[in-house]
């Protein structure tokens, strides 16, 4: 027998033998059941009381205020969040006027508090960040957008991420901006 041949065999044997094996056992009688569980279920709903008003939101969202979301595109506000969540059309960061189909129930905002409201004010060419080198060569980056524009945002991150960040231009509690 050739080693093809051989290997074919011992394929179809295996085949027929998983089939056989893998045949339904059935299901378990009521009676064999019964005693499986004998506690109350965990779930408060497994008895079949159900909640009748389910409610639909997001639990946490960043907006332009937030440096992680600001490095990357996002340009809506707090208040453009709130407006959108509550089913009014608004203009998107990336894809013209925009609305949804169904209002949300709630919105949880949860922008950081380091760094909040940085990006804004880059865009804008806050005079405080124009004056420190460091945020003068982000803004002109920014600005050039495209490519020069993700550098930037990644060396924002990097810079703050590593403790680097410029004091000068750095949005805190404790900071003068």
């Amino acid at each position: 027998m050739t080693t093809t041949k051989a290997m074919r065999t011992l394929l179809l044997t295996l085949a027929v033998t998983a089939s056989a094996l893998a045949q339904d056992a059935g299901a378990p009688s009521p009676e064999a059941l019964e005693g499986a569980h004998p506690k109350r279920p965990y779930s408060p709903y497994a008895g079949g009381a159900i909640p009748t008003r389910v409610f639909w939101g997001d639990t946490h969202l960043h907006t332009s205020f937030s440096m992680d979301a600001g490095a990357f595109g996002a340009r809506l506000a707090p208040e453009d969040a709130y407006r959108f969540a509550r089913g009014e059309e608004i203009e998107s960061s990336t894809a013209g006027r925009t609305r949804l189909a169904r209002p949300l129930d709630f919105l949880v905002v949860a922008d950081h508090s380091d760094n909040m409201g940085w990006f804004p004010d880059l865009f804008a060419g806050a005079p405080n960040l124009l004056a420190d080198p460091t945020g003068k060569r982000w803004y002109d980056l920014v600005q050039e957008g495209g490519q020069s524009g993700s550098k930037a945002a990644l060396e924002v991150i990097d810079a703050f991420s590593r403790g680097t960040f410029p004091e000068a231009i750095f949005y805190g509690p404790d900071s003068k901006a």
